[in-house]
This record gives structure tokens, C-alpha cells and sequence, in this order.
């Protein structure tokens, strides 16, 4: 083969290598039409963790914090306080796993320093609630704490929050 023959495919090989490496243009219309938060956290098993997952038709924000197996006592125990400014509806539902009863309260705060309580319920042995603050301040968190300071009780808590786009 000559020397020519030779260049002449290796341009064509190139040609067609850099034809076929060409990406597809996405429209601006399809950039547009995207979902502006398609993310779902679901559960992990350890204490106040999470992770993401990407659904491709979601068309809203869904986020989960789950403390499970959290323990009472006599004193107030606070869970990690969330930040809930950007979040249209949330919800800590709570299980008691225990046999005795538990005091839990949400309590709301502007700054994540000074908290106010919001509302509280007991909790019995057994019992599921599903509790929502009733007002809104920039960061709400719950508060556990046994009945009876010589009865320890055991919660699950699910904080269940969405923003709607």
C-alpha cells in the first residue's frame, strides 16, 4: 500500500472517529421541562443518617431522618434540630417500642439556640402519633423524655418532610 492510500484512511478513519464521538445537543426546552427537584432520601438503619435516591419522574422534594431505637430517661433528651425554612409540609411520626409511656414535645426555634415549645403529647407503651407543629419558626426539633424518671422507654422517630416546586 502507498504512502498515500495509507494517509488517506487514516483521514478517513479520523473523520469518522470524531463523527462518532459527537454528542447529541439537548434543547433548551428540555432543560426547562426538567423537574426542579427529583431526589427521595429513604432510611438507613443507623441512628439520624440518610440517603439519596434519584427517581426520574419526581416532581417533588421528599426527605427523611429516622433516630430509631432513641432511649428515654428522666431528664430531657433533644434530637438534632432541623432546618425547616424551605420545607412546605413535615411531620415526626413516633413509635413507642417501649412498655411505659413517653413525653415528647416539638419545640421551634428562630435561631437553633432559643426554643420555645410548640406542642407535646404523651406517648403510651405500644402507641403510634404522628405529630405537627402548629407554628413556624426557622428550625423545629423534638424533645423526649420519660413519664417516670424510673422508666425508660425506647422511641423510633421518623422526621418525613417535602417541598412542593
Amino acid at each position: 500500500m502507498s504512502r498515500t492510500a495509507k494517509r488517506s484512511k487514516k483521514r478517513t478513519n479520523q473523520t469518522t472517529k470524531y463523527v462518532s464521538r459527537r454528542q447529541s445537543r439537548r434543547s433548551c426546552r428540555a432543560k426547562l421541562l426538567k423537574p426542579p427537584c427529583s431526589r427521595i432520601t429513604r432510611p438507613r438503619f443507623k441512628q439520624g443518617t440518610s440517603s439519596r435516591t434519584t427517581l426520574p419522574g419526581a416532581t417533588h422534594c421528599f426527605t427523611e431522618h429516622t433516630y430509631v431505637g432513641a432511649e428515654t430517661n428522666g431528664s430531657m433528651n433533644s434530637l438534632p434540630a432541623q432546618d425547616t425554612s424551605s420545607l412546605s409540609m413535615y411531620t415526626y411520626g413516633i413509635v413507642n417500642r417501649g412498655e411505659h409511656p413517653a413525653l415528647v414535645q416539638i419545640q421551634i426555634s428562630p435561631n437553633a439556640r432559643d426554643y420555645a415549645v410548640d406542642s407535646q403529647e404523651v406517648i403510651a407503651g405500644g402507641q403510634t402519633k404522628a405529630l405537627v407543629p402548629l407554628r413556624f419558626l426557622r428550625y423545629t426539633r423534638l424533645v423526649i423524655q420519660s413519664v417516670e424518671p424510673d422508666q425508660p422507654t425506647r422511641l423510633d422517630v421518623y422526621f418525613q418532610a417535602q417541598r412542593m416546586p
